[in-house]
């Protein structure tokens, strides 16, 4: 038998549970930028098949009956919303109100006594990984 020799996670709902966080920085973002958008839990879990914050603002603001703002590019707005969204919800993550998921820092404590290397593949944006582990 082979020895485990790594562990991957991933962050949003594996590490932490931040979906709902996640949900409400967007929310709060769209209403700094002066959107009329708001994603309720159920519209958002649609849109989290969607892989990246950028990539379901696309996919939204394409949708019948959304208001579209006014601009000659919308990639570039919807970047400039992501980027205060991440923002955002980074320095929600340094205030230490989102803990890790039960069991999880005993796993990754007993792993490095143990020498099991650990890693994390995520979409989420490198500053949020580290605030988040930084406040845990």
């Amino acid at each position: 038998m082979t020895a485990l020799k790594a562990i991957i996670f991933d962050v949003d709902g594996t590490i932490a549970d931040t979906e709902e966080h996640h949900r409400v920085a967007f929310n709060e973002t769209f209403a700094s930028f002066g959107l009329d958008w708001h994603w309720s839990v159920d519209t958002y879990r649609r849109l989290l098949c969607i892989s990246g914050g950028r990539e379901r603002m696309l996919v939204y603001a394409s949708e019948p009956g959304v208001t579209t703002p006014p601009t000659d590019n919308l990639p570039a707005l919807v970047a400039e919303i992501h980027r205060a969204k991440t923002a955002h919800f980074g320095a929600f993550l340094a205030t230490g109100r989102v803990g890790l998921r039960p069991g999880v820092a005993r796993l990754m404590r007993q792993a490095r006594a143990e020498a099991i290397r650990l890693a994390i593949a995520t979409s989420t944006a490198y500053s949020n990984v580290r605030a988040l582990l930084n406040a845990n």
